[in-house]
């Protein structure tokens, strides 16, 4: 890659900044163009063309971006300066033309016929951006040597471009399409299901609910292509492309047929059990139930599947060749990921499984304290030969952390429905429950949480095969996604990914994991006998 720069870098760099002239003038163009009230095909037609075109340019870099080298060197070897020139003219003359038909597009007399020149000009500017980054000769080896990365840049990046009208009137009929699903799936389950299309209405028996475009899943299909976006970038090395972007439509859909079956749920459960259990809880955590289901299983899938995964080829093209004496592949009680994940997953299993029932969430938080405990048992000499020794620097770095919780708590001067609920309770089971309280907040919340964010997410962000890296190693992305991921399951997410990256740097001083699991457990433990001392419990 750097001899392919320093041979040929003068052309490259005067092709590149060509193309970014003639992007300010498309960017111009495009801004310059007045709010136009009549109805022009043509010029929606351009635009949006024009619109397509970048985006997919832009995925196309990023869908092409292992072969970067390979595509320049072809980009080399076809640039002149002829060719920059020529398209140039071209260029200035389109913008040019362009700027006329805008003057012209002003006045609604003569506003329509000039909207066919304006298309055609914008035509033009799009011909001319073309050739000033490279001459026909490139476009053909393209066409020819990238075809899966076109056929994916260019579907991709025209729903892009059209996002936004997408979002204004996709959205209605994604919300139909949603209502349809989660009927199906209702009428299956309850012989009383009823639907009203104009009004968006599905129930059964005396409950409804209405799903409008905020239920029709948007946002989870976003917030899903978000994460495997960010996953596949991470991960570009060792993944297999352009097999992995496969994940992007096969997530969204999942995700779209989930929310369909949260739906039919809710109202299930407000028709037959409790409206304000179906509304106040399972509404809101079975979409998180969803999104960790669907990200986690396609980290798993993809690290070993080979048509996803180079590692996981290479890992079975070495198993191929392995002697017949070798020893069988890695069970699950062994797999390393499990061992990592398996207790946050059932804390988070138990997180939504009791906000469920809310408003009854915290007579329920036994079930938490339960649900770690049981991986935990299962991997206890894992655990015991992972976690060992008495980090005194640590333990007090973690009551310097809690002291900064409890001064900067926003809620310290108000009692929450906690407080309310505690008051009701007899003394035992008042004692029971704080009891339990103080082993899962600073027993098993810490340690499921630091072996899922430090143990692993931190490390997998360096390298797939986590197992592999030592906790010494440090790495900025590392550190930050991983931190602002474990701020993002806190209420104060802002002070919770500044705790993580403590916690991070604790593990990446001593080498063990040990230190960030006993700073977190002292930073809980602080905080959990502050609340209880003062009363303040807006900290639990």
């Amino acid at each position: 890659m750097s001899r392919i720069l320093s041979g040929h870098s003068r052309i490259p760099f005067r092709i590149a900044g060509s193309a970014i002239i003639a992007g300010c003038q498309l960017l111009a163009a495009e801004r310059l163009i007045p709010t136009i009230r009549y109805d022009s095909v043509a010029i929606w037609l351009a635009n949006g063309t024009a619109k397509a075109m970048v985006a997919a340019a832009i995925v196309f870099v990023i869908v092409s971006w292992t072969r970067r080298a390979e595509l320049l060197h072809a980009l080399n070897a076809t640039s002149s300066r002829s060719n920059v020139a020529v398209a140039g003219a071209f260029n200035l003359t389109a913008f040019a033309f362009l700027l006329v038909c805008r003057s012209a597009l002003a006045d609604p007399s003569t506003a329509f016929e000039w909207s066919y020149a304006y298309a055609f000009a914008l035509a033009a500017l799009g011909v001319s951006l073309i050739f000033v980054a490279a001459p026909l000769s490139f476009w053909r080896q393209l066409a020819a040597r990238w075809r899966a990365e076109l056929a994916l840049a260019l579907p991709i990046g025209t729903i892009v471009a059209h996002a936004t009208a997408l979002s204004e009137a996709g959205w209605d009929r994604l919300s139909a399409a949603t209502l349809y699903l989660a009927y199906g799936i209702l009428a299956v389950i309850e012989d009383r299901a009823h639907m009203e299309l104009d009004t968006r209405i599905l129930g059964a028996r005396d409950f409804s609910v209405q799903v409008f475009a905020p239920c029709s899943g948007y946002e989870g299909m976003a917030l899903i292509a978000a994460f495997l976006t960010t996953y596949i970038w991470v991960f570009r090395h060792s993944l297999r492309f352009p097999n992995i972007l496969l994940l992007l439509p096969i997530g969204m859909v999942t995700i779209w047929l989930l929310n369909g079956l949260r739906i039919a749920l809710l109202v299930v459960i407000g028709a037959h059990y409790s409206p304000e259990i179906a509304l106040d809880g399972f509404h809101s955590q079975f979409g998180w139930i969803s999104f960790l289901l669907v990200a986690i299983s396609m980290m798993i899938v993809t690290q070993r599947m080979p048509f996803f995964s180079l590692t996981a080829a290479s890992a079975g093209q070495s198993a191929t060749t392995a002697p017949s004496s070798a020893k069988p592949g890695t069970s699950l009680a062994n797999d390393p990921v499990i061992m990592y994940l398996a207790p946050f997953m059932a804390l988070m299993a138990a997180q939504i499984l009791t906000k469920s029932f809310a408003p009854n969430e915290q007579a329920l938080y036994p079930v938490k304290v339960l649900a770690v405990l049981l991986p935990v048992y299962v991997y206890r000499e894992a655990y015991a030969r992972l976690l060992t020794g008495v980090p005194w620097f640590s333990i007090g770095v973690g009551v310097a952390v809690a002291v900064a919780w409890i001064a900067t708590d926003p809620g310290s001067t108000t009692e929450g429905g906690l407080a309310a609920w505690l008051d009701g309770l007899a003394t035992p089971a008042l004692m029971a429950w704080l009891a339990l309280r103080a082993i899962g907040t600073i027993v098993m919340v810490p340690i499921a949480e630091e072996l899922a964010f430090r143990g692993y997410l931190y490390r997998v962000l360096i390298s797939s095969r986590f197992e592999t890296v030592d906790f010494k190693t440090f790495g900025w992305m590392a550190l930050i996604v991983s931190s602002m991921l474990f701020g993002l399951m806190h209420d104060r997410w802002i002070a919770a990914a500044l705790a993580g990256c403590v916690y991070a740097l604790l593990m990446n001083r001593s080498g063990r994991l040990t230190d960030a699991v006993a700073s977190h457990m002292t930073t809980n433990a602080v905080i959990f006998f502050w609340a209880v001392a003062a009363g303040q419990w807006s900290l639990l």
